[in-house]
C-alpha cells in the first residue's frame, strides 16, 4: 500500500504555499513540543505494547498526581501559616517574611501569571466625569461602546500637510482631510470609498501632530465586562530600518449599526492605517487609512474560503492604480488585524519580510491570529 502519510502529505506543500505563503513563516516548535511530551515520553513508560491506551493511562494517572501533589502541598502550606500566626501575632514584619513562598518548593511551573491588564476603559470613564482635572485635551485615553484608546501624550511628529503627505507618501491626505472635515460638517457618515464630492478647498490648519502607534483594548468575546490584553496599531512611516514604513491593518466601523465583535465582518471593513494625527489647536484624532475587499468566493454566501476557513481580501485601488484611501474619525476603529500575503501561482521576486505587505495585492485575514479575533470572525463565516 501506497497510503503512506508523509508522502501523501508532501502533495500538500505546493498548493499549501500558493494559498498561506512559505512555510519559513510558520513554527512548529509547539506542536513538536507538546508530542514528546504527550506521546512519546508516555509510549517509553511502556512495554511497546496496545500503545493508545497505555498513552492514556500514563496520562491520566500524571494529571491525578499532580493533582494530588498541589492539593497536599495547599494544604499543609495552610496549616503552616495557622502556626505562624499564632506563634508571632503582632509582629507584621517578621510575619510577612514568614508567610513567603518558597520559590524551590512550590511548583510554580504549573502556574499561569494572574496579572491583569490595565482597563482603559475605566480609565477613560474617569477622564469623562472630570476625575482627573489636569489631563491634557483632548483626552489621550478615551473610548466608545467597543473599544478603549490610548495615545501617548505628547505626539511623534509635528508636520505641515504637505510636509506629512510627503513623509509618509500620501499623496491625497490634503484632499482626503478635505472631504473628512466635509463629512463632519454635514453629519455624513464616514466610509472609505476614495470619492471625493468636492473640490479640494483650503484647510483652516497648517500643521498636524502625528502619532506613529495607538494602543487599543475591547473586551473578551465571552466576558463583555472582562477587559482584554492592549494591541498596539503601528503607523511608522518610511526609514532606514523599514524603508517601506510599518503599517498594521485594523477593521474599522462602516456601518453605524455594526455591533463588532457579535457580527464578526458583517458591516465592518478591514484597512491598513498609514497615518495617525491631530489637527494643530482642535480637538479631532483621526487617521488616515487604505481599504480592502474582501474578494468573493464562488459557492459561498459569506465570502470566506472552504479550503482556509478565512476571508480573501484584496487592495482597492483606482483605475490608474493608485490606492484608495480616506480619513476616518480614529474612534471607527474596531480591532487589529492581521494579514498574511496571498502569493498566488507566482511570488513577486522582490518579496523580503519588509516588503511583502507593500507588494503584495492580495491577502488571508488571518483569523487564528489571537482568541478573540477567531471568536470574532469566526461568528460571521459560518
Amino acid at each position: 500500500s501506497w497510503e503512506i502519510p508523509k508522502l501523501e502529505l508532501l502533495q500538500s506543500i505546493i498548493p499549501s504555499i500558493r494559498l498561506s505563503g512559505a512555510v519559513m513563516q510558520w513554527s512548529a516548535d509547539p506542536t513538536e513540543h507538546a508530542h514528546v511530551q504527550e506521546i512519546k515520553v508516555p509510549a517509553r513508560a511502556g512495554n511497546n505494547q496496545d500503545y493508545y491506551n497505555q498513552i492514556t493511562r500514563h496520562l491520566d494517572h500524571t494529571e491525578k498526581c499532580l493533582r494530588f501533589d498541589i492539593a497536599t502541598y495547599m494544604e499543609s502550606k495552610r496549616g503552616e501559616e495557622d502556626l505562624q500566626v499564632d506563634e508571632i501575632e503582632g509582629n507584621e514584619t517578621e510575619q510577612d517574611k514568614e508567610h513567603e513562598p518558597d520559590e524551590e518548593e512550590f511548583p510554580t511551573d504549573h502556574l499561569a501569571a494572574t496579572r491583569s491588564p490595565i482597563n482603559y476603559f475605566t480609565i477613560a470613564d474617569a477622564l469623562v466625569c472630570g476625575c482627573i482635572p489636569n489631563a491634557p485635551r483632548p483626552y489621550r485615553t478615551f473610548s466608545t461602546a467597543t473599544t478603549a484608546f490610548h495615545l501617548s501624550t505628547k505626539p511623534s511628529l509635528r508636520l505641515s500637510v504637505d510636509e506629512a503627505a510627503a513623509v509618509f507618501n500620501l499623496p491625497d491626505l490634503h484632499a482626503a482631510i478635505s472631504e473628512y472635515l466635509h463629512h463632519l460638517e454635514s453629519g455624513m457618515p464616514h466610509r472609505v470609498s476614495g470619492v471625493r464630492s468636492q473640490q479640494d478647498h483650503q484647510l483652516p490648519f497648517d500643521h498636524l501632530q502625528i502619532w506613529c502607534k495607538v494602543q487599543v483594548q475591547q473586551m473578551r468575546y465571552h466576558s463583555r465586562q472582562t477587559p482584554d490584553t492592549l494591541q498596539t496599531l503601528r503607523a511608522f512611516h518610511p526609514s532606514t530600518v523599514n524603508p517601506h514604513g510599518l503599517y498594521d491593518a485594523a477593521i474599522v466601523n462602516a456601518d453605524p449599526d455594526s455591533d463588532w465583535p457579535q457580527r464578526g465582518l458583517e458591516g465592518h471593513s478591514v484597512v491598513q492605517l498609514r497615518m495617525i494625527f491631530r489637527p494643530l489647536h482642535s480637538e479631532l484624532l483621526a487617521a488616515y487609512v487604505q481599504h480592502f475587499d474582501v474578494v468573493a468566493q464562488q459557492g459561498n454566501t459569506n465570502n470566506c474560503n472552504a479550503r482556509t476557513g478565512m476571508y480573501l481580501v484584496r487592495r482597492a485601488v483606482r483605475s490608474n492604480g493608485s490606492r484608495i484611501g480616506d480619513v476616518l474619525p480614529i474612534t471607527l476603529i474596531r480591532s487589529l488585524a492581521h494579514l498574511i500575503p496571498h502569493f498566488g501561482k507566482e511570488a513577486h521576486s522582490r518579496l523580503t519580510s519588509q516588503t511583502s505587505y507593500e507588494l503584495s495585492s492580495n491577502f488571508w485575514l488571518n483569523k487564528d491570529w489571537s482568541k478573540e479575533f477567531y471568536y470574532a470572525l469566526s461568528s460571521s463565516s459560518r
